[in-house]
């Protein structure tokens, strides 16, 4: 039919279509720079290619991190199978006719029109019955492809000012999660004459799900307590908030530790329903009777240094929020005689990995102890955090870490600088 045409009608024809593409530019780049939907932008699409460039049938998908979507088509009066028709169109890297051993599942269509950024394919568009109206066909498909490429590359940046705003807002409430976590951390710690406490926090993302508490009782006594929510993120440090009201709520009400845990633990259950757990210690220093009592819930052993060497205190049950009900909780004891250092740590320390891949586990942290016997808290943590970082040659912790170093020293010599050390390193807590 092209071929037949006069000199003069093809030459009025493609000045026709050119003063149509011109004015379908404009009208869609208005509607870009304007904001216009999504859904708009899809609508004024399947309205060119129809009644303006007389297309019969079209099908346009669009991705969004590699869920594909059929956005708008034209003349398709069934669904389409997606699925076969993706592993087909994905392996056209320009706009090309339908192959012919595309036809089984292409049938319907005559050009695959891909849009390609950045080597990433972000849209599709299949076409068929493309009517000639006087016009070079290889033009109007050239036009197709351009105002399809112009309507993915829009509807790609506004996916991605889209994910940039809710990144920001994540990034904000993260922020200030990770401000009220902040407050959550213990910064007034008790201390005596004879007892000190120190302690490191640092959450692998913003916030985290580890928690240290330190806590005076009437009648001279302490408790410290380190535990470990599982998983990591928001969720783990709203779970560890949550335990730590608890913790604070319960502990006057139930002095004896076989029973504070046994009400936490049902706690933990009604708020998690067993889908999270919580690993758990916590010790009681009675500085009157000369006493560590204390449970392990499933949580990394302490190592204990008194005057009878080296103890892991293992002694206490499961972890909490598995079962509603702990039926058995073992509780143990450590006469303290003269001087001791306890030293509490989460599994972010003993998953730590050195430079040959093996992690630090007990041989290191048990020599650490008995090396650094004689020193106070904050020394002994200083110079703990440091050696971890030189057996693995960088700061490659992989999740949470936390410790707390407990030294009682009824001379007192061994954490009588301590006030000092903290006026010159205000500690990184």
């Amino acid at each position: 039919m092209y071929d037949n045409l006069s000199k003069y009608d093809r030459l009025e024809n493609e000045l026709k279509l050119k003063q149509l593409q011109i004015k379908s530019l404009l009208t869609i780049t208005q509607a870009i720079n304007e904001n216009v939907s999504a859904s708009g932008l899809f609508s004024m699409y399947r309205t060119f290619l129809n009644w303006d460039m007389g297309v019969g049938k079209m099908a346009l998908f669009t991705s969004d991190e590699n869920d594909w979507t059929c956005v708008t088509q034209i003349g398709i009066d069934y669904q389409l199978d997606e699925r076969d028709l993706l592993e087909r169109i994905l392996q056209y890297k320009r706009t090309s006719p339908v192959r012919p051993d595309d036809l089984d599942y292409l049938r319907e269509f005559e050009v695959v029109i891909p849009v390609y950024h950045k080597e990433v394919p972000i849209a599709f568009a299949l076409i068929g019955e493309i009517k000639e109206e006087g016009v070079d066909i290889y033009d109007q498909i050239q036009f197709i492809n351009t105002i399809t490429n112009i309507v993915a590359v829009a509807i790609e940046n506004k996916r991605l000012f889209k994910q940039q705003i809710e990144q920001e807002r994540l990034k904000k409430s993260l922020q200030l999660a990770a401000e009220m976590q902040r407050m959550l951390i213990p910064d007034d710690i008790p201390e005596t004459d004879e007892l000190q406490f120190d302690f490191y926090y640092k959450p692998h993302f913003n916030v985290g799900g580890d928690y240290i508490d330190i806590i005076g009782l009437e009648d001279n006594k302490y408790i410290v307590c380190i535990a470990d929510v599982s998983g990591k993120g928001v969720a783990a440090a709203l779970l560890m908030a949550n335990f730590q009201a608890l913790l604070r709520s319960m502990v006057d009400k139930f002095r004896n530790l076989d029973v504070l845990v046994q009400n936490l633990n049902e706690g933990v259950f009604r708020i998690t329903k067993g889908d999270k757990f919580i690993s758990f210690f916590i010790g009681c220093l009675d500085m009157k009777s000369g006493t560590l009592e204390y449970v392990n819930a499933g949580h990394n052993a302490p190592v204990f240094l008194g005057s009878d060497g080296i103890e892991w205190l293992t002694g206490g049950c499961p972890v909490l929020g598995v079962v509603v009900n702990l039926q058995d909780v073992e509780k143990g004891v450590k006469i303290i005689e003269g001087e001791c250092t306890l030293f509490c740590y989460t599994d972010g320390i003993s998953e730590y990995e050195d430079e040959r891949g093996g992690f630090l586990g007990r041989e290191f942290i048990e020599n650490f102890t008995l090396n650094n016997m004689d020193l106070d808290p904050v020394r002994f943590n200083k110079r703990f955090l440091n050696e971890v970082k030189e057996i693995g040659g960088q700061e490659n912790f992989k999740d949470d870490i936390a410790f707390v170093t407990c030294v009682y020293d009824k001379s007192g010599k061994r954490i009588r600088g301590k006030k000092i050390e903290k006026k010159l390193d205000e500690k990184v807590r």
